[in-house]
């Protein structure tokens, strides 16, 4: 599905990302991770098409991102920035309404297929009583709720997320992870950039660990304590409840 061909970026003569190369095929849950600085969130938004890598490449389903325009884009990916990089007086019914756009030509009202998904997201996310708020008035976690349920109603195959459960309660943070490995077991690839490995790292199935824009590690999950020491400089360790996985800081 996506296939990352030397990829670098820079800010001015400082090195963002430093000649990346991986791939990530259809149904992968890809856990990104690293310091703050790594390149994490530069890397998401030239994967979704936002801004243009200065060196390499990026292809989506064997062509590149460059060629492809914002509206074919918006068929095939979703990018849920951090929440507040969301704060536009917009209600919520036209945020999820406008995941349908993409599919309409200029003078086409909403197909059946349109109201059926715009139906079935506001219910599966149990958003009814949030439709005509305002999305400057909703909690961090409404916020991220509405974000993502405009994915499923946008109906693409890809989903990028930046951190998105920064500054959510933990059941708020609880909800927002079942409703995204719904979304997986339901066939959505995912790429999520978060500094909460210990929530996301049980639900992926392949990690990208970076350090200073460079990829340490990419490839299938695996618990590594010596690859967490290399990127955070402390120990974590793994362990199981039954089936549950379940990583940790190792306190020592």
């Amino acid at each position: 599905m996506i296939q990352v061909i030397d990829l670098s970026h820079f800010a001015g003569n400082r090195p963002i990302l430093q000649g990346l190369d991986f791939s990530v095929e259809k149904g992968d849950f890809v856990l990104i991770f690293g310091q703050n600085g790594a390149g994490k969130s530069t890397l998401l938004r030239i994967l979704s098409g936002l801004i243009p890598a200065k060196k390499g490449g990026v292809l989506l389903n064997g062509k590149s991102i460059a060629h492809y325009s914002k509206k074919e884009l918006a068929t095939l990916l979703s990018f849920l920035p951090q929440s507040d990089e969301f704060d536009l007086p917009i209600l919520v019914r036209d945020i999820l309404l406008a995941g349908r756009y993409p599919y309409q030509s200029v003078f086409k009202k909403l197909s059946a297929r349109d109201h059926e998904l715009f139906a079935e997201g506001v219910e599966y996310f149990g958003l009814g009583d949030l439709l005509e708020r305002n999305m400057q008035t909703l909690s961090g976690g409404e916020k991220k709720k509405v974000l993502l349920a405009s994915a499923f109603i946008q109906d693409v195959p890809l989903i990028l997320l930046d951190e998105p459960v920064n500054f959510l309660d933990p059941g708020s943070t609880f909800h927002f992870i079942k409703m995204l490995d719904s979304l997986h077991r339901k066939g959505k690839t995912i790429l999520l950039v978060s500094h909460e490995i210990q929530y996301f790292f049980p639900y992926a199935n392949k990690i990208l660990a970076l350090k200073g824009g460079r990829n340490c590690y990419f490839g299938d999950k695996t618990f590594s304590d010596e690859l967490f020491q290399e990127i955070y400089q402390v120990s974590f360790k793994q362990t199981f409840v039954g089936k549950r996985e379940i990583i940790f800081v190792n306190e020592k």
